[in-house]
């Protein structure tokens, strides 16, 4: 009886000890950084990578724009890329894996594709494209406040020190002109926006770090086809009667959708938040290569100056450093 009491005990010990553990591992200690993976060049590859792709739109969109407006422009895009998301996704998107990005893929489309690309295309109507770019270059100090207060990430000095110097150089990039009468309508419409940019950052860091990319970005994408359809359906200009160069750009502007979405989810989840927001500080010194490789943009002294500036600020800004101590 006694041996049989001993082998009982042991099972049980045995049948428990498993759950201890799984118990442990869905409690993460706490941590100063967010996790990376990956060589650092490796990581700063993929968020040069994101910048270059992400710049592009740009240049794209500026030329669809001056036919379609914005808001058909963002329809027909997101149209095109719901379509060759479907094709991806397939059945999985009726699967459980799906369904579970449905609602989150939603509200980060709402926040990312709606309110963030929606409202930064309305102030270009009140501000200079400088002043839309400089506002929007603070998602990285909004999204590291956003990402302190839900303490997923640390506030680190060096990497505020290395954000401002690069914020500096953005400023010296594209310059500040002088605000005109409306502008403050502007302003507000460019805060809203790189607020909710950063929102969307910050949501999708842990919670959501289990869902399919292509799902996640499908139901994003929908989001924005159906919220700017409206818009769309009251002008009369089409795809089909756009020129070359404009439907050109449009298709390129789907390759954006898909590429460059689907690398900044990836730059949040492997390098977290703030450091991922970082990477659009990039964007004036990729925009400016894009512009002289295509446009043949002179490059002036003070691009490379505000562009040595920006990359010393995000070399100290991403560079590892030491985890403090957690108690």
């Amino acid at each position: 009886m006694s041996e049989k009491n001993g082998t009982a005990r042991q099972t049980q010990d045995r049948r428990s000890a498993p759950a201890r553990s799984t118990e442990d591992k869905t409690q993460p200690p706490p941590r100063a950084e967010p996790p990376v993976s990956g060589t650092p060049w490796g990581r700063y590859a993929v968020g040069v990578f994101f910048s270059v792709i992400w710049s592009s739109a740009f240049i794209a969109g500026k030329v669809v724009v001056m036919e379609m407006g914005p808001f058909a422009t963002l329809f027909y895009r997101f149209t095109l890329t719901v379509l060759v998301l479907l094709l991806f996704c397939g059945k999985k998107l009726l699967g459980p894996e799906g369904r579970q990005a449905m609602l989150p893929g939603m509200l980060l489309g709402l926040l990312n594709n709606v309110v963030y690309l929606g409202l930064s295309f309305s102030a270009l109507r009140y501000l200079s494209a400088s002043w839309v770019v400089i506002v929007v270059s603070c998602a990285p100090f909004m999204t590291m406040a956003l990402a302190a207060l839900r303490g997923q990430e640390s506030f680190d000095k060096r990497k505020l020190l290395g954000l401002t110097v690069a914020f500096a150089g953005v400023v010296v990039m594209v310059g500040i002109t002088g605000l005109h009468e409306g502008a403050g309508l502007g302003l507000g419409m460019a805060i809203a926006a790189t607020l909710a940019f950063s929102v969307g950052a910050v949501l999708f860091r842990g919670k959501y770090d289990a869902l399919s990319l292509l799902s996640l970005n499908f139901w994003m994408t929908l989001c924005g086809m159906l919220c700017f359809a409206p818009a769309a359906f009251m002008t009369t200009t089409n795809p089909l009667h756009i020129t070359w160069p404009a439907l050109a750009a449009l298709l390129w502007l789907v390759v954006v959708s898909l590429a460059g979405m689907a690398l900044w989810l990836l730059l949040i989840r492997t390098q977290g938040p703030s450091m991922a927001a970082s990477y659009n500080m990039l964007n004036p010194l990729s925009g400016l290569a894009l512009s002289a490789l295509l446009l043949g943009t002179a490059i002036g002294v003070q691009d490379v100056m505000g562009a040595a500036a920006i990359v010393a600020g995000l070399y100290v800004a991403l560079r590892p450093g030491q985890t403090p101590k957690t108690t």
